[in-house]
C-alpha cells in the first residue's frame, strides 16, 4: 500500500500548536527533499542535522521523549523510502563484517571436519578468556633508571643481624640445633624438601616453605660466632 505522507502528516499537526505544526512542516520538507534525492539515510542523527542545516528542528528536538510526533514523520518518510531509522552500513562497513563462528563451521560440509574445526575454536575462546583475566590482574612496573642509580638510591628493607651473641641463650642454641638436626626429623617422622618444607608422614605441611633453611642459616651464624 503507497504511503500518503500528507494525511500522516496533517495527522500529526492534529492538536499541536502553531509553532509545532510549522516546525513538523519544515521537517517534512527537509524529509521530502532528502527522499527525492534517492537518500537512504533516514536515521535521526543524519536527518536531525539536515534539518538543523535548513533551519528546522535539530536531532536533540527529535529524539526527545515528548516529541514522538517528529520521530513518527521520520519513520513515515523512512517507510515510504523502503527503509529505517537505523543508519545503514556502508559498503566498507559490510565487506568487512566476518561470519561468526557457527556461521563458519556450517559451511564446512564434512562433519568430521566440522567437529575438530569445532574443537579448535573452543579452544581458542578458552585461552581469550583465559588471557583477558591475565590481563584485568596483571600489572607490570618497569624500572627504567640506570644501574647505578638504583643501587645508590636502593635501601634494604631487611635489616639482617650479623651476630646473634648476647641474644639467644645456650639453652635456646642447643634447641635450634636439635631441631635443625636429622635426629629431631627421624624421631618425629618428618620429611623435609628441597625448599625447606617440613612435612608429617601423611603429607600434611608442619611447618611452611623455608623454615628448615632458614634454620640451618640461623644454626650456622650461631656456630661462627662460636
Amino acid at each position: 500500500m503507497e504511503i500518503n505522507i500528507d494525511v500522516i502528516l496533517e495527522d500529526l499537526k492534529d492538536g499541536k500548536t502553531t509553532k509545532t505544526q510549522r516546525s513538523l512542516e519544515k521537517l517534512n520538507a527537509t524529509l521530502c527533499a532528502s527522499y527525492e534525492r534517492g537518500e537512504r539515510d533516514f536515521s535521526i542523527t543524519t536527518i536531525g542535522r539536515l534539518s538543523a542545516e535548513d533551519g528546522g528542528v535539530g536531532y536533540e528536538s527529535i529524539r526527545a521523549t515528548a516529541n514522538q510526533h517528529y520521530r513518527n514523520l521520520v519513520k513515515a518518510w523512512a517507510a515510504k523510502a523502503k527503509t529505517t531509522t537505523k543508519k545503514p552500513l556502508s559498503s566498507h562497513s559490510r565487506s568487512r563484517r566476518v561470519p561468526q563462528d557457527n556461521q563458519l563451521l556450517e559451511r564446512i560440509p564434512d562433519p568430521a571436519l566440522r567437529v575438530l574445526f569445532g574443537q579448535i575454536i573452543a579452544e581458542r575462546n578458552r585461552y581469550r578468556t583465559q588471557l583477558n583475566i591475565l590481563k584485568n590482574h596483571a600489572e607490570v612496573v618497569i624500572d627504567k633508571r640506570p644501574v647505578r642509580q638504583m643501587e645508590a638510591s636502593a635501601k634494604p628493607s631487611v635489616e639482617l643481624l650479623r651476630s646473634l651473641e648476647g641474644i639467644v641463650s645456650d639453652n635456646e642454641i642447643k634447641a635450634l640445633r636439635f631441631a635443625a638436626s636429622d635426629e629431631c626429623i627421624e624421631r618425629q617422622g618428618w620429611l623435609v624438601t628441597q625448599a625447606g618444607q617440613v612435612k608429617d608422614e601423611l603429607g600434611g605441611e608442619v611447618f611452611p616453605r623455608g623454615f628448615m633453611t632458614g634454620l640451618h642459616k640461623i644454626v650456622g651464624e650461631v656456630d661462627c660466632d662460636e
